[in-house]
């Protein structure tokens, strides 16, 4: 508050925003340093648009893709097809050397595998010789 120059004393009811403006500058510059700190982010390669070509080409290879599908109920599935847990790593293992060429598979498993059984089998995968393995987001309907 401030106080009338003169003879009367009345207060004033101004508010002085200059202290108030202050804070929020220097909230400001505090959030301008300390957001680029905190940000963190994943290294992700994103494959380039494909051409007709190559999609054509997918599309004849999709019979050919290796998917190891995960169930709520613990049982693996290769291509639609059940198969134990012992003899997935020789079964992947002899694909990959009848197929040649670029060692991919992908991994479907549902919501509510353990997190546990689906890292055991992604192991399994490694084992087997997979350079690279596909996570698929979503579960594929084939039926």
């Amino acid at each position: 508050m401030s106080m009338k120059v003169g003879g009367a004393s009345e207060s004033m009811s101004e508010i002085n925003v200059t202290p108030f403006i202050d804070v929020c500058l220097v909230l400001l510059i505090i959030f301008m340093i300390v957001t680029p700190i905190i940000l963190k982010g994943f290294d992700v390669s994103v494959p380039p648009k494909a051409t007709e070509d190559e999609m054509k080409t997918y599309a004849a290879s999709l019979s050919q893709q290796l998917i190891i599908t995960l169930t709520s109920d613990g049982r693996i599935k290769l291509n639609q097809v059940e198969i134990a847990k012992a003899a997935l790593l020789s079964e992947i293992k002899n694909t990959f050397e009848r197929r040649g060429g670029k060692k991919l598979i992908f991994f479907n498993a549902e919501d509510d595998v353990l997190y546990g059984l689906a890292v055991e089998v992604m192991d399994i995968l490694r084992l087997a010789g997979a350079e690279t393995i596909g996570i698929v987001p979503e579960t594929i309907k084939t039926e």
